[in-house]
């Protein structure tokens, strides 16, 4: 079998969030200009969970072969990734055995000097993950299966991206999602050192809601999203321990190792990072030196699976916890099925933002009433379109082999 190209579709479906308008943001790195802080100036995309007049569209990377079956992978980010892997990583696709996935991913990583991090690196993850998908259905098995993975439940960590961070209102999401027998949550602090004392006391406010709601020994977790600098850490992660979070998430910029190392000297709160760390390579030197208690690579920009794999690895040899970054949540159901649970004991579940992403899958992969999520069975990695749904495909732009 034979690769014979690759395409990128754009999908179109009705669709309407359960969870109406965001209410909430984290906090931002660009928060220390005013306009970014005050709205001014749009610091983020739209968010994920909105559609424009009851249609929702997302870009589909596909692979084809010669023999008819078809790995595919999404949504992806059109101008991050589909025009790096239709005009940089495609060529040395074409007419290569897809099983040869490994060997693919090295190709890839080898050919352009910016290649071992960044937009490069995530296009590649999204090759690498399609791929998968590809080998799966091939042999007619669940990705998990191929890497030699056999549980078939899993432990999300709920997490509340854009709901409100009022305490009261905060109170009642939380309780609903304990409600639904969910044992773990993570919230977003939305202040930093830009609104001072005021933003710090409003960030503590929530944390001792959230706390006081959800009880002593519930799994909670806060994210700061690299929206806070070193002075500003120290004193909120003091402030922090009487909560017991299990930890924080992102409190510097990821390229300030130093600053993470002399955090950890200095807190008993345990720190978590890596969604912006690229391959093993980066990841290696924080997990050495001790600097993170979870890593959270992510298989949609860290390497695709076959990286994600590798750095779990790195972290059951270093005795850290790896709870990839849920992105792309089936990827990262993937990996997880195929570690043991002390090393990855949790899968994220970014719950409005999986609203909208898997909302083109048959299957959806919602959390059950005993609060878990199940492996779907089906090969490959389960981002199988439902083509009931979908009202419009387009194929935007594709690379195919030359006759």
């Amino acid at each position: 079998m034979k690769i014979t190209g690759l395409r990128i579709d754009r999908q179109s479906i009705p669709f309407e969030s359960v969870y109406g308008p965001g209410q909430g943001r984290s906090a931002n790195p660009l928060d220390i200009y005013e306009e970014y802080d005050l709205g001014q100036r749009n610091a983020r995309l739209r968010p994920a969970s909105e559609s424009e007049n009851g249609i929702l569209s997302e870009y589909f990377l596909v692979i084809t072969t010669d023999e008819g079956i078809e790995g595919v992978h999404g949504p992806v980010d059109y101008r991050a990734q589909a025009l790096l892997i239709l005009e940089g990583l495609a060529p040395h696709l074409i007419g290569r055995d897809p099983l040869e996935n490994r060997l693919i991913w090295d190709v890839l990583s080898r050919f352009e000097r910016h290649a071992r991090s960044g937009m490069m690196m995530t296009a590649i993850s999204a090759v690498d993950i399609a791929l998968w998908d590809l080998k799966g259905k091939i042999l007619g098995q669940p990705v998990y299966r191929l890497l030699g993975g056999g549980r078939k439940a899993l432990r999300p960590y709920v997490s509340m991206l854009g709901f409100s961070v009022e305490p009261q209102e905060a109170r009642k999401w939380a309780a609903k999602v304990k409600g639904m027998n969910v044992s773990a949550q993570k919230w977003f602090f939305r202040y930093g050192p830009a609104q001072g004392a005021e933003g710090m006391k409003k960030n503590l406010a929530l944390a001792e809601a959230l706390r006081e709601e959800l009880g002593d020994g519930y799994d909670l977790m806060f994210d700061c999203w690299m929206g806070w600098d070193m002075v500003y850490a120290k004193e909120m992660l003091r402030r922090l321990e009487p909560i017991h979070p299990v930890w924080v998430e992102e409190v510097l910029r990821p390229h300030m190792e130093d600053g993470f190392k002399r955090l950890k000297a200095e807190t008993n709160v345990p720190l978590a990072a890596g969604e912006h760390l690229y391959t093993r390579m980066e990841v290696n030197g924080y997990l050495r030196d001790g600097v993170f208690d979870v890593m959270q690579s992510d298989p949609e920009w860290c390497g695709g699976i076959t990286e994600a794999l590798r750095i779990a690895d790195l972290c059951e040899m270093y005795g850290v916890r790896c709870a990839p970054h849920g992105h792309g949540l089936l990827p990262a159901m993937q990996v997880v099925a195929s570690m043991p649970p002390d090393i990855c004991p949790y899968v994220e579940y970014l719950i409005r933002i999986m609203d909208h992403k898997t909302a083109f899958f048959k299957h959806r992969c919602t959390i059950d009433e005993n609060g878990l999520l199940y492996m779907n069975e089906t090969p490959g990695v389960g981002e199988d379109l439902d083509m009931d749904k979908i009202v419009k495909t387009e194929a935007i732009h594709q690379f195919v082999m030359m006759p």
